[in-house]
């Protein structure tokens, strides 16, 4: 689990194993500044007020009143980790809310100031009180899960190994330009003898994650002849427990930054255009009707007597982003396009083919040299035939670039 300013957090998931199956343990943890709610249980009210400071929170939890309570606070010690508490205000460290405040560190990582007006010797209230605390904060910051894959990750190639990583849940950010800079270490829990075999970056360094880098962690966490082992203790009765302590080191928006999503096995879209009366074409310059491809909208453009470099010799042919304008200033689409003369005859079409980008200021390409006019208007081939001709544009969309913020 993970502090949204600074911190660690430790997290343990039971994970029942699937030969081949990927195992996402979800965690997530706190960030907003102040929240108040309140939940009915058992006919009676549970009032609640969260604060996070940037190294701990404030938690209030009243009973059918308003009433402050007894006040705590508890954090970790090191070097062993262990949690200690101590009373601020109205009673001894083993009234009720204590035992709260402690679990809420060891669930959080964060330290915790605490006041609580639970009745001394209620159990059921201050453990249902504990669940709705612990749901809540769970519900309020960055996610972060543990990604397992029992028989090694296959995409890496890894064999008789457990892979385990950390992936931050890119939807619990900010915005996406947002990175995280933490350090951590997983766990496996020794069932026999409640001990952890924990592994981490030898070289301490800490981990930036971020959009396009969402996952750190293993490929070879553990060797499967030794995680299968039962005198090890790591997998018992076909249960296991895997966690994870994290500390933030800091955190940041990018004031810049772009996102290249490559389409895999996208479709091509085909544009057929029918001009007639090519003769009479008096204009430099003319459009077919717009048509939609991967959710842009394109259109052909004609130069009957050619453009650019190819004026008064060659037919000029490209296809352009109908619309320009309604794209930001960074973003970019590549493209595999086909422009294409149809032969009417002899089915020997003429035709090139490029990769191109296009974007908001570079939204027409093609070719201004595509067919000599000598050729194009010879009666001996099929280019133009009864003073018509058809264009055709195929349009292959490669992969978006978008701003990242």
């Amino acid at each position: 689990m993970m502090d949204s300013c600074e911190g660690a957090r430790k997290g343990i998931e039971e994970v029942k194993l699937k030969d081949g199956e990927n195992v996402s343990a979800q965690h997530e943890s706190c960030q907003l500044p102040i929240t108040c709610f309140t939940e009915i249980v058992n006919d009676a009210s549970l009032h609640f007020q969260i604060i996070q400071f940037p190294k701990q929170i404030y938690v209030w939890v009243g009973y059918t009143s308003a009433k402050l309570g007894n006040l705590y606070a508890a954090a970790h010690t090191r070097p062993n980790n262990n949690v200690s508490i101590t009373s601020l205000m109205g009673g001894t460290s083993d009234n009720t809310g204590s035992g709260l405040a402690c679990r809420l560190v060891l669930k959080t990582g964060l330290n915790v100031i605490l006041a609580c007006n639970i009745p001394k010797n209620s159990p059921m209230i201050e453990a249902e009180a504990e669940k709705i605390l612990v749901q809540k904060l769970n519900s309020m910051g960055y996610g972060m899960k543990l990604v397992l894959h029992p028989s090694g990750n296959k995409g890496k190639n890894i064999k008789d190994h457990v892979s385990l990583y950390l992936a931050l849940d890119e939807a619990s950010l900010p915005h996406p330009a947002w990175e995280i800079y933490a350090n951590f270490r997983l766990f496996l829990l020794d069932q026999n003898t409640d001990n952890y075999l924990v592994v981490q970056d030898a070289t301490g360094k800490e981990r930036r994650f971020y959009k396009m880098k969402a996952e750190w962690g293993f490929d070879k966490f553990i060797t499967l002849k030794e995680f299968n082992d039962a005198s090890k203790g790591y997998l018992v009765d076909d249960t296991c427990a895997f966690g994870a302590e994290v500390y933030v080191c800091k955190e940041r928006s990018r004031s810049k930054g772009e996102s290249i999503v490559m389409v895999k096995d996208s479709f091509t879209y085909k544009h057929v255009w029918e001009i007639n009366n090519y003769s009479k074409l008096d204009l430099e310059c003319y459009d077919s009707k717009t048509f939609n491809a991967g959710s842009y909208e394109w259109k052909i453009k004609l130069y009957p007597k050619g453009n650019g470099p190819g004026f008064g010799s060659h037919l000029s042919l490209y296809l352009a982003l109908s619309n320009p304008s309604t794209l930001s200033p960074v973003s970019k689409i590549y493209a595999q396009i086909t422009l294409r003369i149809l032969d009417q005859k002899q089915a020997k079409h003429h035709f090139g083919k490029a990769n191109y980008w296009f974007s908001s200021s570079n939204h027409e390409r093609g070719a201004s040299r595509l067919i000599p006019l000598s050729y194009f208007t010879s009666q001996y081939q099929g280019f133009l035939v009864k003073d018509s001709c058809l264009v055709e544009a195929e349009v292959q969309i490669l992969g978006v670039v978008e701003a990242l913020s």
